[in-house]
């Protein structure tokens, strides 16, 4: 029982003695599991791992798991089926009938979202909890930057890094979109950007016209490309969010390394 707490304890603490095996990745995607993500239906099957798994294989698992963890949240709809066999593979990890993170792979294979289930709901998602849209931008910029673990951000900061809708929740007379409609795609993915903190007050409710210089200048890539459009509404907003959905399959993929 005191080796459990032990373990169960350094899941809620990623600055725990027992991850300086492991880690800063290790560290990372727990983080971002527990504090970014904010999801604990996974937590029993973490404990599991972190109990039972070698490091070299935790490593693994822990990755896998932040990418689980998106697409069900992305996907939704599991509800009590996710409990489920989360309770069996973590039972099998505690048994040792599962010792990798490749059996973990495959005994979820019929579970986790496919890459073609995931882009779909990806393609159309609509995000109201500000942290998960920055949290899926920033390691999207990352993928596109060519970083190799571009699911680990290693800064999101507020006063660092803010979330841009470009068509704003309450328009300017400068957008010519009806206030139904531009509701509706306020909280689509495609329609939010990164910007710096400064660069993201300056924006404000401005039309889109006002708006692109700013995204112009923008270190990131992806906010760059908004630029490039002469106008902003339905078309292109769904546009976008087809070329987000193709890169979230790649950042945050369900088969081990």
């Amino acid at each position: 029982m005191a080796q459990g707490a032990n373990d169960y304890a350094a899941l809620l603490n990623t600055n725990h003695e027992k991850w300086n095996e492991y880690g800063t990745s290790t560290r990372k995607h727990i983080e971002i599991i527990s504090h970014q993500l904010r999801v604990e239906q996974i937590r029993p099957l973490m404990f599991a791992v972190a109990r039972h798994f070698s490091i070299k294989e935790a490593r693994k698992a822990f990755r896998l798991f932040v990418s689980w963890s998106v697409r069900f949240l992305v996907v939704g709809g599991r509800g009590g089926l996710l409990d489920r066999n989360y309770s069996v593979a973590a039972e099998q990890v505690g048994t040792g009938k599962i010792t990798t993170a490749k059996g973990l792979e495959k005994l979820m294979a019929d579970v986790v979202p496919s890459d073609a289930e995931f882009e779909t709901a990806f393609s159309t998602a609509r995000v109201s909890q500000n942290q998960l849209a920055r949290y899926y931008l920033r390691a999207l910029e990352l993928q596109v930057s060519g970083e190799e673990e571009p699911e680990l951000v290693p800064n999101d900061a507020e006063d660092v890094i803010n979330l841009e809708h470009i068509i704003p929740s309450t328009p300017s007379d400068e957008w010519t979109i009806d206030p139904e409609m531009a509701s509706a795609l306020n909280k689509r993915l495609g329609n939010m950007v990164l910007l710096q903190a400064t660069a993201n007050v300056a924006a404000g409710n401005d039309g889109f016209a006002a708006k692109k210089p700013t995204y112009k200048k923008s270190k990131f890539a992806l906010t760059v490309e908004v630029a490039k459009h002469s106008a902003w509404g339905l078309e292109q907003i769904s546009e976008r969010q087809k070329r987000l959905a193709k890169l979230a399959t790649k950042t945050w993929p369900i088969v081990v390394a």
